[in-house]
């Protein structure tokens, strides 16, 4: 007699912290924010976050321009301007 099991997929945090190399982080100004990305393990980048956000709504319209998901403001932290790397 077999038994239906379901694998349980553990989520994956998004980390809180910058690369050290600053040439791995990449920010593109909204005007109602800046939307922080870093250089992913494949080709490429992905965000990892926010920082100096005015007004959500124009960083979700900003997202779903870049064809990202508006998830990602619930989901991914808000950094400092102190925490980008100059």
């Amino acid at each position: 007699m077999s038994t239906n099991t379901t694998a349980e997929n553990e989520a994956v945090e998004p980390s809180n912290e910058l690369p050290a190399d600053p040439d791995r982080v990449t920010v593109a100004d909204t005007g109602a924010g800046l939307l922080v990305f870093v250089e992913a393990d494949l080709p490429g980048k992905e965000l990892a976050g926010f920082a100096d956000v005015s007004d959500w709504s124009e960083i979700r319209d900003a997202l779903r321009a870049r064809g990202l998901g508006v998830g990602a403001t619930t989901n991914l932290p808000t950094f400092d301007l102190a925490e980008l790397p100059q």
